[in-house]
């Protein structure tokens, strides 16, 4: 067992809950820790005594006096130790080392070509965590774990891809991942779907603060889904990511991969909206993109919608407009608070956000007696995955609930 897995594990409840409020909300006074934490003085202390002693917690400042002495400010050490977070998807990789505040501290990123294997992808992410150790000159002891975002079905028990559809390189079929990144890089790894840690980070450290019923759609090469509900993740059947998209909007619609008829992601998603534009401009439609059809893709449909460009618009919102009416059935039936929408197609087009907002928000029901909040991309943008694949190492180890 690593150092801070000892040293997590010997921490009693109240240090853990102590420390994980002061992560999310310092620095604090000891008055603000007990109102908070809802304990006596004495009980505090003890509970404190711990941290301070491994310097988990130190003295960061002096707060405002309420009459005599002014108090001592505490918060989370921030360089006490790191967490990895590695967002693994069908168009990139993406590594982050994070502080013990969750900071990002350094961020690397390489695409997922057709020659990305498995084996292959194992093999960069362990090259790139060993060149950002030594540039940060931190030591392996410093590090708690890894936590991976990825594309689902997963088992996360036993840490396992099962068959994610999409990749471009071949093999990505009952991957161990969990096992075979352990093996590699020398670190306790957990996994989950990167649906699920973005959420995570969103609701913790991000946009999501204050919320209790939020979800998360990342719309890219599919439309991957996470929920947040009273404060816990949602998780459907077999955790899979991927249920949202395979709402059914069109019963005579076309024919999705899943074997059903018009679901939302036959319409919506990084490769409907290139094949319908490709298919229109194959019929003499005109378009200002002027490169070969069998070279252009979303980003060129959505840069050229920005620009107005008829052609892509038409695709981008035509794709936008049934996205939007399936958020407003999700809300319908859910009633989240917050609507956070991320993913490649909102990343590079506002014009794809804007249309997504504006439809859900007109056709949901019961308007007045729930307000619903929408967000572009989320606080961490490009990096919630990654940052909430380290969030859950961090909560994993301080035993929170919300995990599930």
């Amino acid at each position: 067992m690593a150092s801070w897995e000892k040293c997590f594990k010997n921490l009693s409840r109240e240090s853990k809950s102590l420390f994980s409020l002061l992560q999310k909300k310092g620095p604090l006074t000891k008055n603000e820790l007990i109102l908070i934490a809802d304990m006596k003085l004495t009980s505090l202390n003890r509970a404190l005594r711990p941290l301070e002693e491994q310097k988990m917690i130190v003295e960061v400042g002096i707060g405002e006096s309420t009459g005599g002495r002014k108090p001592l400010l505490y918060d989370v050490n921030p360089d006490i130790f790191y967490v990895i977070g590695i967002d693994i998807s069908r168009i990139y990789t993406r590594v982050v080392i994070t502080n013990s505040k969750m900071d990002i501290i350094l961020e690397e990123e390489f695409l997922m070509t057709k020659s990305f294997t498995p084996v292959k992808t194992i093999e960069v992410i362990s090259e790139v965590l060993l060149k950002a150790i030594k540039k940060l000159a931190i030591s392996k002891a410093d590090i708690i774990g890894v936590g991976v975002g990825t594309i689902g079905p997963i088992d996360r028990d036993n840490r396992t891809m099962y068959s994610p559809r999409y990749f471009s390189a071949p093999s990505w079929v009952n991957i161990p991942l969990g096992e075979l990144l352990e093996q590699e890089i020398g670190l306790p790894v957990l996994i989950d779907n990167g649906a699920n840690t973005a959420i995570l980070a969103e609701l913790l450290f991000g946009c999501g603060s204050g919320f209790k019923n939020i979800a998360y759609f990342n719309c890219g090469i599919g439309i991957r889904t996470g929920a947040v509900s009273a404060g816990n993740i949602v998780r459907p059947i077999n955790d899979a990511e991927d249920a949202f998209g395979h709402m059914v909007i069109d019963v005579d619609g076309q024919k999705c991969n899943c074997g059903n008829y018009g679901c939302i992601e036959t319409y919506s998603s990084i490769p409907a909206i290139t094949q319908a534009f490709i298919s229109a401009s194959k019929k003499g439609r005109y378009s200002i993109i002027s490169k070969p059809l069998e070279e252009i893709n979303y980003k060129d449909i959505c840069t050229a919608a920005e620009r107005n460009d008829h052609l892509s618009r038409e695709v981008i919102t035509g794709a936008a407009d049934i996205l939007g009416v399936g958020l407003a059935n999700y809300i319908n039936l859910l009633n989240p608070q917050l609507i956070i929408l991320s993913g490649p197609l909102v990343w590079h087009s506002n014009v794809f956000y804007q249309e997504c907002k504006e439809v859900a928000l007109k056709k949901y029901y019961l308007k007045e007696e729930n307000s619903v909040v929408f967000h572009r991309s989320g606080y961490f943008k490009y990096s919630a995955i990654a940052v909430g694949a380290a969030v859950m190492v961090m909560e994993s180890n301080l035993n929170n609930k919300i995990l599930g």
